[in-house]
């Protein structure tokens, strides 16, 4: 959905990780060129005054995560990404999206917002308007706001089914924890856990259920 308008205080430009012992967040640094109204795909990377943030970015994942497991073999992706350099924003989370995605041996078809008719109501009717542009049938629920503001009985007098995501959080170990922080971004998965281990987890944890 990258034809949205970006939103702040939420996790589109930024993530946790474990510092240490704790939650740490890492934001990307955002210019707003038409400021409240900056849809997601307009957001551009600000490089002038905060132009070490990659490195730092990087500097505090292999600080925090070079003891786990899996460390050797995604961190060199990361830095891959990152060293691209891409000025705008979205570019930037896609390639890193689909780097994960290629890690992970997951072939699922992205398809941008943009390209397709997504406007109207986000309670029915852009709904309806992604499924259709889209050629689906079903929509999946995941575990967020879509299962309040969604209107379930509008989807379902279209002829949509409705499918939900029963999402158990898997359990690996975390370097410097001993009780378990769920919740952080999936590269405290890939960092602390073999390729095969994440693969494994991210395969594993969501299971669907679909409404009679």
């Amino acid at each position: 959905m990258d034809n949205m308008e970006f939103t702040n205080k939420g996790y589109i430009n930024r993530n946790r990780i474990i510092s240490r012992s704790i939650v740490q967040y890492l934001s990307v640094p955002l210019i707003k060129p038409n400021g409240i109204h900056t849809l997601i795909n307009e957001l551009i990377i600000e490089n002038e005054s905060q132009a070490n943030w990659r490195i730092k970015h990087l500097k505090t994942l292999e600080h925090n995560y070079s003891k786990g497991k899996g460390f050797n073999s995604f961190f060199p992706i990361l830095v891959n990404v990152f060293n691209e350099d891409e000025p705008n924003f979205f570019n930037f989370q896609l390639n890193l999206i689909k780097a994960i995605m290629n890690y992970l041996n997951i072939t699922t078809k992205i398809q941008l917002g943009s390209e397709k008719k997504t406007s109207g109501k986000k309670e029915s009717e852009l709904i309806i308007n992604i499924l259709e542009s889209s050629g689906c049938n079903s929509f999946l629920f995941g575990l967020g706001a879509s299962n309040n503001y969604v209107n379930k009985e509008v989807l379902i007098e279209k002829g949509f089914g409705l499918v939900y995501q029963n999402f158990t959080h898997p359990i690996y170990n975390q370097k410097y924890r001993n009780n378990f922080i769920p919740g952080l971004s999936i590269v405290d998965c890939l960092l602390n856990s073999t390729q095969d281990e994440a693969e494994f987890f991210v395969k594993e944890s969501g299971k669907l259920r679909y409404e009679d």
